[in-house]
């Protein structure tokens, strides 16, 4: 895996010693992907398996250096949408082209200043621009990232969609594929001394457990989901330090 700015690559050999898929399982994830491929033409461009090697692209966003004046906040999300990762921005666009409803919540909690634009592909461009550049907000510092990196459609309708589609489709290596991307979040340098807020309460659950690192939650949708809210849990919560925690991972 190798880490960039916004979209980075994963390689996963899934017959090599940590997976070891046997070949039925390797013909039923092929399926999967088809189902999901079948879905959203665009996902041949960003996803192949070849030989038992996965390989995807996928998407994060951390400023490469931040204002030592700021806190830190990184919010780690299920996982992108294969929209958000073809077009480099998290929640690009509704399905039906709107402006996401996630980017007026945080412009109401003040971790990152409204971006407007009658153009989509121009709003995300400058969105992008704000948010390396560390200008997302004058208080915060401000990363977002996905817990799974594994892509999926963003149809709640489709047997692959979120979080739970990629547990479905990865069940019988769903261990490793945790770990991997436990590793991947805590070897990330922004992570350290930001405030972490899990939007997944499940995937939090499963993050303190491993690392023994409680992130605090907030829900992007449903009850105490509002821009408010997520205020609040910043207000509240303390930052985390994994400079003096042993990576036993």
């Amino acid at each position: 895996m190798r880490f960039n700015t916004c979209n980075y690559s994963v390689v996963i050999d899934l017959q090599g010693a940590e997976f070891c898929l046997h070949q039925d399982q390797i013909v039923a994830l092929e399926r999967g992907l088809a189902q999901i491929g079948s879905a959203d033409t665009g996902f041949a461009d960003i996803c192949t398996l070849h030989n038992g090697i996965l390989r995807y692209e996928s998407i994060s966003l951390f400023p490469p250096k931040t204002d030592v004046k700021k806190q830190k906040v990184l919010l780690v999300l299920g996982n992108p949408s294969i929209s958000s990762v073809a077009n480099g921005m998290i929640f690009y666009a509704r399905r039906d082209g709107g402006r996401h409803g996630f980017w007026s919540k945080l412009a109401t909690a003040r971790v990152m200043t409204p971006v407007t634009n009658d153009h989509r592909r121009q709003e995300a461009d400058n969105r992008r621009e704000k948010l390396l550049d560390d200008h997302a907000s004058l208080h915060y510092s401000l990363g977002i990232t996905t817990f799974y990196s594994f892509p999926t459609p963003g149809s709640d309708d489709h047997p692959y969609c979120g979080s739970a589609g990629v547990e479905k489709i990865f069940e019988p290596v769903l261990k490793q594929i945790r770990m991997q991307e436990i590793r991947r979040l805590l070897h990330h340098p922004f992570i350290d001394g930001s405030i972490l807020v899990f939007t997944r309460k499940s995937l939090l659950e499963h993050f303190y457990k491993t690392t023994g690192i409680k992130p605090s939650h907030w829900p992007i949708r449903g009850k105490n989901s509002g821009g408010e809210d997520l205020a609040r849990v910043l207000a509240n919560s303390k930052k985390v330090k994994t400079s003096s925690t042993p990576l036993l991972f």
